[in-house]
């Protein structure tokens, strides 16, 4: 695991639980008003170019009784993009439409299929996909068929694909002062504009299940969870908490959750997980199939394949791994990216592989391929380091790949066998324009703490703060001349550790025994320990999740 250098950002040091708050909220530059937030406040977020124009259109086809296609990527936002508008039709009584959820094997957008196996559709709605997809929506047009795309993704100056509707607020015309809204969030919008714009139809509620699908995937996208993300995830966990959704509660029991106030954590950690593996090991149609089922039984049957298929990534994601980590042994990494491939790594894992590379070995722009030699080309997922813009980073390697696309902070390719070594020279080039101190790492520590401050009450306090996630951080502290104790080791290689700290606080430090052994850290020693508050259930009291110890400051 890379050890960052960590930075306390408050000089000063709290003396009590108001001071702390304080502290938290200047140093992601909010206010009191930060903690509060409503849906109505959405209203300043919804500029967005395309959306009521979009909403018109499909409001006209629906009158007509048009043929509608609809599109979702196959990872957790546009599976759970293409659930909403399945349900919300469904709610209206409008079945005249079809579903498509692309395959993992045939790469990033809308599949050619899409368009070739539905000959009398009138209206195609890409989502998470289409901003770029030239070839499929150009074919779509060409039969005379509309096609609406909502997509969050980066959107350049030439090359847009000839959507009768693009909604995508990273467009340059786009006049929205937020634009970080992930697909599905952007498609809960979207239908509160089409509730408003149909005619001859019932007019449903788009609260519980459509905030609750629209918050998982904000948390699983990793967007920044700040503005009207914030108010989106809030308001999902509110719902996830309090409405009767069989979707959910199955996958909460099958994460073992039952019981439990579900946070954006568990969101991030155990809910998007289950849905992505879908995709990951077999086929993304379970997972929609389970988003959008109302009965409880099939529902459990539906959860328990997705935990199974979760089950697998695991196991898969933990073996290359463990292959990985053995290659750079005997390699040391000089570059400040990283980029490898291998025809035995999963195409549907690559990506959780990029970001577990990323945090135990190499630290900078990471690229993972897996080679399909049969069809000559390698299909990668690229992940990044804050303040690297992966996004124009490829963009400069554009006529090296067959395809691409992406955002600031991770992006997808296919690219030919043999331009692969090009194409790592060309990505190790790029990285050069940026100055060294990006690729340093190093971790932020909102204030120095005395552990006796940590309390009921101070815990309390910190779930304010939440959901946390990008651009709102789960608050981190550290506290200096601790003395740790270990409890005991757990987890299937006796990896993890259960601490006592200062002989009266509980604590976590997960795969913490390889780093007490590397740095020559002996049970019952005083030391400094940097860590974020938890809930221990069963003690009904604070715990740290421990996520540095040793001399760090």
């Amino acid at each position: 695991m890379i050890r960052p250098q960590w930075v306390i950002s408050a000089q000063e040091k709290p003396e009590s639980v108001r001071d702390v708050v304080r502290i938290l909220l200047a140093n992601r530059g909010a206010g009191p008003a930060f903690l509060d937030g409503t849906l109505k406040e959405l209203e300043t977020c919804l500029a967005i170019r395309g959306m009521d124009a979009g909403a018109e259109l499909m409001a006209e086809h629906l009158a007509a009784g048009t043929r509608i296609v609809l599109v979702g990527d196959y990872d957790c936002d546009g599976i759970t993009s293409l659930a909403q508008v399945s349900l919300f039709l469904r709610e209206i009584g409008y079945g005249n439409f079809e579903t498509v959820v692309p395959r993992r094997s045939e790469g990033y957008g809308i599949p050619e299929r899409a368009i070739l196996d539905h000959p009398d559709a009138g209206l195609y709605v890409a989502m998470d996909c289409g901003t770029l997809d030239r070839k499929a929506v150009g074919m779509a047009r060409e039969r005379g068929a509309d096609c609406i795309v909502i997509d969050h993704h980066e959107v350049p100056d030439q090359g847009l694909a000839p959507a009768t509707v693009l909604i995508n607020p990273k467009h340059s015309e786009c006049e929205s002062t937020f634009k970080e809204f992930c697909s599905s969030g952007l498609t809960l919008l979207f239908l509160a504009r089409l509730r408003r714009a149909l005619r001859g139809f019932p007019k449903p509620a788009l609260g519980g299940r459509f905030l609750i699908l629209a918050a998982i995937a904000t948390v699983a996208d990793m967007v920044p969870l700040v503005e009207g993300n914030r108010i989106l995830v809030r308001s999902g966990l509110n719902c996830a908490n309090q409405v009767d959704y069989p979707p959910l509660d199955q996958l909460v029991q099958k994460a073992g959750l039952s019981g439990k106030s579900i946070t954006a954590g568990h969101l991030g950690y155990y809910i998007g997980p289950r849905i992505n593996a879908a995709g990951r090991m077999a086929d993304a149609r379970t997972a929609y199939e389970l988003l959008v089922e109302d009965d409880p039984s099939a529902a459990a049957r539906l959860a328990e394949q997705l935990n199974r298929y979760n089950t697998q990534r695991q196991n898969q994601e933990d073996a290359v791994v463990g292959e990985i980590r053995q290659r750079l042994a005997d390699r040391k990494v000089f570059g400040r990216t990283l980029v490898m491939a291998d025809a035995g790594w999963p195409a549907g894992i690559i990506g959780i592989v990029a970001s577990r590379v990323q945090q135990e070995f190499h630290y900078g722009p990471v690229v993972v391929f897996s080679v399909d030699e049969a069809e000559g080309i390698a299909r990668g997922s690229a992940r990044s380091i804050p303040g690297f813009d992966i996004h124009s980073a490829l963009a400069s390697c554009d006529d090296v790949m067959l395809r691409w696309g992406g955002h600031k902070m991770a992006a997808g390719m296919t690219i030919a066998l043999d331009r692969m070594d090009e194409f790592a020279h060309r990505f190790e080039e790029s990285a050069l324009h940026w100055p060294a101190h990006v690729f340093q790492p190093r971790g932020r520590v909102d204030a120095e703490l005395d552990t006796g401050l940590i309390s009921v009450d101070l815990y309390r306090e910190l779930t304010k703060l939440e959901p946390h996630g990008l651009g709102n951080p789960t608050p981190t502290f550290a506290s200096r001349g601790v003395r740790v104790q270990v409890k005991k080791t757990f987890g299937r290689d006796a990896s993890h550790l259960r601490l006592q700290l200062d002989q009266r606080i509980g604590g976590v430090f997960w795969r913490g025994a390889r780093h007490f052994r590397s740095a020559g850290l002996r049970d019952g020693e005083t030391m400094d320990v940097v860590y974020q508050l938890d809930w221990d259930d069963y003690a009904g009291r604070p715990v740290m999740q421990v996520r540095d110890a040793g001399r760090l400051f």
